[in-house]
C-alpha cells in the first residue's frame, strides 16, 4: 500500500450488547495489531490512528488521507521523556510529570495522545507504555498493581504522530483526556 500523503487509520470495535464497554476491551489492544499490519504494508505514512468501541454486531475499519485540525488546548497536559518506551523509566518520567493532575471521574473516557518523536522512534511502540503511565488520570485497577490503569473505560482513542528530527531521542506527548457524557 502506498500513499500520496499522510494517512489516518480508523477502527470501530463492535462489542456484543451483553459485554460491558467500560471493563477491559482496551482499545490499544485492538488498534495496535491493525496499525502494525497496515504500517508494514505502507510506506510508513500513518500519522494518526483512531479507535472507538460501541455495542454492535460488527466492527469497521478504514484508511483515509489525514486531515490537520485545530485542537482545543483546554485541559491539555504536555509531558516529555527521553527513556526507552520498553523501560519502567519511560512510565516513571511521564507519571512524575502528571503529579497533581486530577483523576477523571468514573465513567467513559475520551483520550487523545499526540506524540512528537525523532526519526529513530517507532511511535506505535509508545502507545501502550504511555497509556499504562496514565494511572493518575485514569485510576488504577488495583492498589497493589503499578502500571495497570483503568484503561478499559477509554471508549474513544486518538493517537497522532509528528516526526521532528530535532527531537532526537526525546518524546513529547500532549495528552487530552475527558469524560464522555
Amino acid at each position: 500500500m502506498s500513499s500520496a500523503g499522510p494517512l489516518t487509520m480508523c477502527l470501530e470495535v463492535g462489542l456484543p450488547d451483553a459485554t460491558p464497554s467500560l471493563d477491559e476491551h482496551d482499545l490499544d489492544n485492538y488498534l495496535y495489531p491493525f496499525a502494525t499490519y497496515l504500517e508494514k504494508r505502507s510506506d510508513g505514512s500513518f500519522v494518526s490512528a483512531w479507535c472507538r468501541k460501541v455495542h454492535g454486531e460488527r466492527s469497521l475499519a478504514m484508511v483515509e488521507p489525514a486531515v490537520a485540525r485545530v485542537v482545543d488546548q483546554t485541559g491539555l497536559i504536555v509531558v516529555r521523556t527521553t527513556a526507552s518506551g520498553a523501560t519502567a523509566a519511560y512510565k516513571e518520567q511521564i507519571d512524575e510529570q502528571l503529579n497533581g493532575a486530577d483523576e477523571l471521574p468514573d465513567g467513559p473516557i475520551s483520550l487523545e495522545l499526540s506524540f512528537v518523536v525523532g526519526p529513530a522512534r517507532n511511535w506505535l511502540n509508545l502507545w501502550k507504555p504511555t497509556i499504562d503511565a496514565l494511572e493518575r488520570l485514569l485510576g488504577r485497577t488495583r492498589p497493589d498493581r503499578a502500571w495497570h490503569p483503568r484503561d478499559g473505560r477509554i471508549i474513544e482513542l486518538g493517537l497522532h504522530c509528528l516526526v521532528d528530527s530535532d527531537a532526537r531521542h526525546q518524546v513529547t506527548v500532549a495528552i487530552k483526556a475527558a469524560a464522555v457524557a
